[in-house]
Parts: C-alpha cells; sequence; structure tokens
C-alpha cells in the first residue's frame, strides 16, 4: 500500500509529481486528493491526477474545508506552501512566544497560514512539509554563509515551526537539534535552476526528521543539457504601434545596424543547429534568404523617417508570413501555445540578438562593465532609477536564474541563450524538471503562472525520498 497525500495550495502540481516520482524499495506515495483555488491550475491537476482527486475552491471556505477533512481523514503526509502576503511577524525579541503563533493565525494577511494549520489540526497526518519561499526568512540570509540564518532574520520561520510543535509536531532535524528547517537549492537536487526554497518536515510521532540529501554533487546541470536539442523557435515580431515605441528613433536612425543584428542570430543558427532537419530545411532557409534580402535593399538607401517606419513594417509582416509556414510544418497546432515563443518588439528583438550570452542590461548599460555597449545604453527603454537589470540573456553552460511566474507578464529576464526571444512554457516547465509530456492548461500566460509558482518535481522527489525514510524508520 502506497503511503496517502494531501496536496495544498497544489498549483500545477509540481509538488505532487515529486512525490509520486519516489521511490525507496518498494515504497511510494498516492496522491489521493489535490486542493487548489485556480481553475487553470486545477484542469492541469485533473488531467494528471483524475477529476475525483481535484477539489477545485478556497479552504478558507467552510464547504471545501470540509469536503478536505472528509476526503483526507486517514492521510498520512500533508504537503503544502500557503502563500505567504506579509513578513509582519518578523520581529526577533518576539519570536516564539504565544502571541506571536497567535498573530500568524489571526492576521488578515495569513489567513491562508491559519487554515493550513487548521487542516493539519483536524487531519493530524503522520508527517507535514511546509514549503515556502525564501522570503519567508525576511529575505537576508546571514552574511557569513549561504545555507545559515542569522537569528534576526529567522524569526517568521522559528513561528511556524513553534505553530506546527503546538499541534504536536516534532520539527527537529538529524544531526542538528538546533535547526527546525532547510533551505534547500534545486540546483543541488539534478534541477537546471537556481531556486533556494524553505522546507520544514514535521512529524508527530516524535522522531528527528530526515536532512533532504542533495543529489548532483559534482556540477550542476546547465540549460544546454536540457533546453539544447528542442527545435528552434522563432518569435513572430509585432509591428503594432511601433512609431509609439520607446527609443524607436534610436532604432530607425540605426535601422541598417538593427536589422543586421537580427539577421546575424538568425543566421548563426544554421551552424549552432546543422543537425536539426529544421533548421536544414526550406521553410527555414526561406526566412534567411528574405531577411537578407530585405537588409540588402535598405543598404545605402536614403529614406525618410516615415519610408523607414513603412519598410520595417512591411519586412516584419513579410517575415510572419514566413515564420507562420515554418511553424505550421514543424509544430502541431496542439503544441504551439505551449512550445511557441510570445510575440516581441522589434526593439527587444534587437537587444536579445545584441546581447552576450550571460550578461544582463544591469551590464550593458553600466561603463565600468566589460559588457558594457555603447549602443544598447542608447536603446535600453526604461527608468534606469527603478530597473536597471530588466535584460537578462542566458548561457548554455550555466543553469537558469529561478523561473518566476512573472513570466505571464513579460520573460525579459530569460532570453534564450541564443534565439532571439525568451523562453517557451514549455522551456520554463523543462528548467523547472517537469517531464517532458507534461501538458499545462490554460493559455500562455496562465501556463507561465503555473509553471512559475511550482515546486521542481525533481527537489519534490528527494523531498519525498526523506520523508519515505522518515516512514520506514516509523515503521
Amino acid at each position: 500500500m502506497p503511503y496517502t497525500v494531501l496536496d495544498l495550495f497544489a498549483g500545477g502540481g509540481g509538488f505532487s509529481t515529486g512525490f509520486q516520482m519516489s521511490r525507496r524499495e518498494n515504497e511510494t506515495f498516492e496522491i489521493i486528493t489535490a486542493v487548489e483555488l485556480n481553475k487553470d491550475a486545477c484542469d492541469t491537476l485533473r488531467a494528471h491526477l483524475g477529476t475525483e482527486k481535484v477539489i477545485e475552491g478556497d479552504i478558507t471556505d467552510p464547504q471545501i474545508k470540509e469536503r478536505v477533512v472528509a476526503a483526507c481523514r486517514e492521510v498520512d503526509v500533508i504537503i503544502g506552501g500557503p502563500p505567504c502576503q506579509t513578513y509582519s511577524l518578523a520581529g526577533p525579541s518576539r519570536s516564539g512566544k504565544p502571541e506571536m503563533r497567535e498573530a500568524l493565525r489571526t492576521d488578515p494577511r495569513n489567513t491562508l497560514f491559519r487554515h493550513f494549520f487548521d487542516l493539519v489540526d483536524r487531519i493530524r497526518p503522520r508527517v507535514v512539509v511546509f514549503e515556502n519561499v525564501e522570503g519567508i526568512t525576511s529575505k537576508q540570509l546571514n552574511a557569513s554563509s549561504e545555507d545559515e540564518l542569522s537569528h534576526k532574520d529567522q524569526v517568521a520561520i522559528e513561528v511556524i515551526c513553534d505553530e506546527l510543535e503546538s499541534l504536536g509536531y516534532s520539527t527537529r532535524l538529524e544531526g542538528d537539534f538546533t535547526r527546525r528547517y532547510q533551505i534547500l537549492n534545486a540546483v543541488n537536487y539534478n534541477v537546471p535552476q537556481q531556486r533556494k526554497r524553505v522546507i520544514i518536515i514535521a512529524n508527530r510521532l516524535d522522531r528527528v526528521n530526515p536532512m533532504v540529501n542533495e543529489k548532483n554533487t559534482d556540477r550542476p546541470i546547465t540549460l544546454k543539457e536540457v533546453l539544447g536539442n528542442l527545435p528552434v523557435t522563432l518569435p513572430k515580431i509585432s509591428s503594432n504601434n511601433m512609431d509609439k515605441l520607446k527609443n524607436m528613433d534610436v532604432i530607425l536612425d540605426n535601422l541598417d545596424r538593427c536589422l543586421n543584428s537580427v539577421v546575424s542570430s538568425v543566421k548563426m543558427l544554421k551552424e549552432s543547429y546543422s543537425n536539426q532537419i529544421e533548421v536544414q530545411s526550406d521553410e527555414f532557409n526561406n526566412i534567411l534568404a528574405y531577411l537578407n534580402d530585405e537588409s540588402f535593399k535598405l543598404k545605402d538607401s536614403k529614406r525618410s523617417r516615415t519610408d523607414k517606419l513603412l519598410f520595417l513594417e512591411g519586412l516584419l509582416k513579410g517575415y510572419n508570413e514566413l515564420l507562420q509556414i515554418y511553424t505550421k510544418r514543424y509544430f502541431s497546432d496542439e503544441v504551439q501555445q505551449f512550445q511557441l515563443s510570445r510575440a516581441h518588439n522589434f526593439r527587444d528583438v534587437v537587444i536579445f540578438s545584441m546581447m552576450r550570452p550571460g550578461t544582463s542590461s544591469a551590464q550593458f548599460i553600466n561603463k565600468e562593465s566589460q559588457a558594457y555597449d555603447s549602443f544598447l545604453d542608447e536603446l535600453y527603454p526604461y527608468d534606469r532609477t527603478k530597473h536597471i537589470d530588466t535584460y537578462v540573456k542566458h548561457s548554455w553552460d550555466k543553469p537558469s536564474n529561478t523561473i518566476l511566474s512573472h513570466m505571464e507578464k513579460d520573460g525579459l529576464k530569460f532570453i534564450h541563450p541564443d534565439q532571439p526571444r525568451t523562453f517557451t512554457p514549455y522551456e520554463a516547465a523543462l528548467i523547472q524538471s517537469f517531464p517532458l509530456d507534461y501538458q499545462f492548461c490554460g493559455g500562455r500566460n496562465a501556463q507561465y503562472r503555473q509553471i512559475g509558482n511550482a515546486v521542481p518535481p525533481l527537489l519534490a522527489r528527494s523531498i519525498g525520498e526523506s520523508i519515505l525514510r522518515l516512514l520506514e524508520r516509523i515503521e
């Protein structure tokens, strides 16, 4: 019999997927219920777990809560990470006092914490796994170590540990009884991504809780290993309201240079992906030949600003038509929303093409940086007093930065290492370590949100294997 699991705040199913992947000898987990408020995420869960296992609704609703309790009375493990709305608990002089636990339960901004603990108290699983963002520790790490938090900054998480212990759960960790939580970086668990998460493992049988063992101790998994063999995806380039695009005058005054940078970027893909059939196809060659021909027409021609704008609009229209033919040939209608790039404006595509892999706009606008670029500095469109690292171009030989749900708004911090675009939902899901065939429901933005909010399944699998080790000791 597998151990049973209730997944609260289940999102797109990263935590659940990892626990289902966990194995220890003959022991496994079964997700018997997943609770989630967002409809698109629930559709994703239903597709992977089955309709009968998903409860769509708000756990603050008494009826939803009763359904959860009724379905999970004998559950072995509760997993989940309530979204944290406030860090107001971070007052070091009050750490661990009963009034702080009461504040955690009663502060309206922490409603989800209160209901999470209420369900733990009513269901009484043998083990609880609490996951949250590193910010739950008041955002600051101890300057002397990446793995330890200073006393000043660990208060919120300590209050949560106190609350679990007040419910009868031990949060002690094996090997170090002074610590009650772990900070795990997904990059140490075969996830090609720097992503730190705070994990509390607690059990109600007064045992010490296991440390989650790291998997890859030699080196991190790189983006090249995960994304390097995917079909080449070129972005649609939008021409809507192009005349009003910020710094468009810089583009038009240097149109030849800008267009050549994009052409060169596409041309390099012919060499970098010489073994992939889609890049050697007539459809791809037609795109490259068209861009070459149009850029040649621009050389040595004297055009007014209006003429240049009309020329560029016509060029982009022709490019997008050829791109549609290429896309239809190599990407089925069913996967296009998941595997294709969002549209980008021409200015951003120029910036993507000119940036060096492994650099950011904070570097190319900084005259003291080796990656400084005077043209990109001039082209940068954002307020420098608020945003300097808006653009981040990743590198093949390193893991990704933390995948964020903000990707639903724009993906400028997630520029592909050599294709002039940002990561697709499919690429973001692979970076999060979801299985190759894992499908997310909803539109592209809904998919980015689910992926960005997820616990990486390979990290969750390692946590699950630690829980199996604990349950084995208990048995």
